[in-house]
């Protein structure tokens, strides 16, 4: 019986154990796996998005054929504005152009009648019209607020004025001064074809006289008008039509000379050397204008040069040539690449005058300069021969700029007047010690300078004497 039963068990077993497995391994699947219903949620999720990401693309192409549609209208209006912009030139050099043809209509006619056109003109004027013509050019924009429209092309102003304050003893009286004032007004004809014409209105009229002895007294014999202190100081006519051999014609400063023909508003002290400045005691060795023909221009990258045939050697500014020789006057100018700052150069003139009415006036000069970063060296000797009389100029230049507005400065400057005599305050030879300050507030179109200046003469045939000069600059 037993046995039976274990049989039985044995049997019960073999069959229900398989089924309870199978179901168990079945519970466990079911708890691993995801219902149905989550797999389509994030499949909902899924396409959701896509359709998020689709209606973003879409929304960014609208925007930008937007962009580009904008773009387009800003393109047509800057067109618009350019071709108004041209119109509205036109329209304003014809009218400009119909006032200059009047102008020569207006000086046909008498004095009289003039002045009375004139009147009724500034009669007729209401200060509105006044105010918007003064105002006018603030309404300009940058490229041609510094230019002013003329008859033909454009004319561009520009000048400068010294103010000096100089004080000094034995017998020099301090005094306020206007050195300088110089007005410059330069402009086109043509692409090639440049004009200019320069005033110096503190210029004083001198005069030039000479004398004759009769019964052993000095009396006048004649007198004439200094030329060269006329406020008209250059006007000229330059062609650059060439790049090597440019063209100028008129009255310009003869080519002689490294601070002779270097900008009064760019000099380095206050005054030039003494050489070009001392012109009562036959100081003209450079710094002189005449009139004339000249040609300039670059050799190469390192040389330049000016040739000029000139009425003089400076003595006939404004003025026209007493004899028929004339005077040849030329400059060169090395630069190497190797010395970077460096300044070689040579110039003179050869007066070709060898009669009474017309002295020998010739000079040969050298100079050199460097000018590095802060650093400034130049010197010049010049030599010149007036008719019988041989002359002779120096200077050694340096200057430091301690800051980049101020600069200190040192020279040594001098000048004998007759090297074959020293024997009265005429032909004394003159040496100048110079100390002074450079301060820039805007470079030189704004400056401020002041020199020391310890005037000692050979042989003690004059007393050395003290002087100090204060500049107050202004270019534009």
């Amino acid at each position: 019986m037993s046995l039976k039963k274990n049989y039985r068990l044995s049997v019960f077993l073999f069959f229900i154990l398989p089924v309870l497995f199978a179901a168990q391994i079945a519970g466990q699947t079911n708890q691993t796996d995801p219902a149905p219903s989550e797999i389509e949620r994030l499949n909902r999720r899924i396409e959701e998005q896509k359709a998020e990401i689709t209606k973003l693309r879409e929304e960014l192409r609208e925007e930008s054929a937007q962009r580009k549609e904008q773009q387009k209208i800003l393109n047509a209006l800057a067109e618009k504005l350019d071709r108004l912009d041209s119109t509205v030139a036109e329209a304003t050099k014809s009218t400009l152009d119909k006032k200059v043809e009047v102008v020569p209509a207006v000086l046909e006619k008498p004095a009289a009648q003039t002045e009375t056109v004139a009147a009724t003109a500034n009669a007729e004027k209401s200060p509105a019209q006044s105010q918007d013509k003064t105002a006018a050019p603030a309404k300009q924009n940058d490229k041609t607020s510094n230019a002013v429209e003329s008859g033909l092309g454009k004319v561009k102003f520009t000048g400068m004025i010294q103010s000096w304050y100089a004080g000094g003893n034995e017998g020099f009286n301090d005094t306020f001064r206007f050195r300088r004032v110089e007005l410059r007004l330069t402009g086109d004809l043509l692409p090639k074809v440049r004009w200019s014409v320069m005033f110096d209105l503190a210029k004083t009229l001198a005069l030039n006289t000479s004398s004759r002895s009769v019964g052993g007294n000095p009396l006048i014999s004649d007198v004439s008008v200094n030329q060269s202190s006329r406020v008209l100081q250059e006007a000229y006519v330059t062609f650059s039509h060439f790049k090597r051999a440019n063209l100028q014609v008129g009255q310009f400063k003869l080519p002689v000379g490294q601070e002779a023909l270097q900008s009064s508003s760019a000099l380095d002290t206050i005054e030039r050397a003494l050489f070009m400045t001392d012109r009562a005691r036959g100081g003209a060795l450079g710094d002189v204008r005449d009139f004339g023909v000249m040609m300039f221009g670059p050799l190469n990258k390192q040389v330049d040069y000016q040739i000029g045939v000139f009425n003089g050697s400076g003595e006939t500014q404004n003025d026209v040539d007493r004899s028929d020789q004339k005077a040849i006057a030329g400059r060169m100018v090395y630069r190497p690449e190797f010395i970077k700052g460096l300044q070689v150069g040579g110039s003179g003139v050869w007066g070709n005058g060898n009669r009474l009415n017309n002295p020998r006036r010739d000079r040969l000069g050298a100079e050199l300069v460097y000018d590095r970063q802060k650093y400034k060296f130049k010197t010049e000797l010049m030599t010149g021969v007036d008719g019988d009389i041989h002359r002779r100029g120096y200077y050694a230049h340096f200057g430091y700029r301690f800051l980049p507005k101020l600069e200190g400065i040192f020279r040594f400057d001098m000048f004998d007047p007759d090297i074959r005599r020293e024997t009265n305050p005429a032909n004394v030879t003159e040496r100048d010690y110079i100390a002074g300050v450079n301060y820039y507030f805007r470079e030189n179109n704004l400056k401020l300078q002041f020199n020391y200046l310890r005037k000692t003469f050979r042989s003690s045939i004059q007393p050395s004497r003290n002087q100090f000069v204060v500049n107050l600059q202004t270019a534009w």
